[in-house]
């Protein structure tokens, strides 16, 4: 996975606008519907954080990869998924806007994830084997206290993504089932509050123009 750290100005201003609003307003509001989309009340348990994004964790999933293609645990209110469980309007409709405008800017046919995690949020080890594609997964932590965590299990390799302030993208391909070695282990957690965003582009040249398109380094 490639991380990009100076964005294209456009799609900076559509991701500054959204986390500028979405930070300046108080979201306890928000921080108590976590957990209540009643299908995910095995997956969310916001007491797993520590165990859930360890290496004894992670080891135990490797022995069943297919098992986890989605994450087993995490805790965090998916804000387009969950629409339903939250009732606070003015979220949906932000959320929704700048969905469209991103996925318009990339081209893309859905976007696989709009999570946010609260502080102590967390997603567990998983590897999105059932979900391949070409990624790009943009993050904004103002306090910058949070990672994202790759396992390299081809060369037994931990790498580690700390949380900048600001805006940070990471773009990398997610292998299936049946390539693997391009399985992507990760998992990410983090202290103070987190957005993320995941579009998947399944063409890989349409991916890679994308990609340049975004960096502006």
């Amino acid at each position: 996975m490639l991380t990009i750290s100076k964005l294209n100005p456009e799609l900076l201003q559509i991701l500054t606008e959204f986390s500028d609003w979405f930070f300046s307003r108080d979201n306890l509001d928000l921080d108590a519907f976590v957990g209540k989309n009643p299908h995910m009340k095995n997956v969310s348990i916001e007491t797993m954080g520590e165990e859930s994004t360890s290496i004894p964790y992670l080891e135990n999933a490797l022995k069943t990869p297919e098992k986890y293609g989605f994450p087993a645990h995490s805790w965090g209110l998916e804000l387009h998924i969950d629409h339903a469980y939250y009732n606070l309007e003015d979220v949906k409709e932000r959320a929704k806007k700048t969905n469209s405008k991103l996925m318009n800017f990339f081209g893309a046919r859905n976007n696989a994830l709009q999570m946010y995690y609260p502080a102590g949020g967390y997603i567990g080890w998983h590897n999105n084997g059932n979900a391949r594609g070409y990624n790009i997964v943009l993050s904004c932590n103002p306090g910058a206290d949070g990672e994202f965590e790759h396992w390299d299990h081809v060369n037994n390799k931990l790498n580690v993504f700390k949380d900048q302030a600001g805006w940070n993208c990471k773009v990398g391909y997610f292998g299936s089932f049946d390539e693997p070695d391009k399985i992507f282990w990760h998992c990410a957690r983090t202290r103070t509050p987190r957005l993320t965003l995941s579009y998947v582009i399944f063409d890989k040249n349409i991916w890679e123009d994308m990609v340049q398109d975004i960096n502006c380094d």
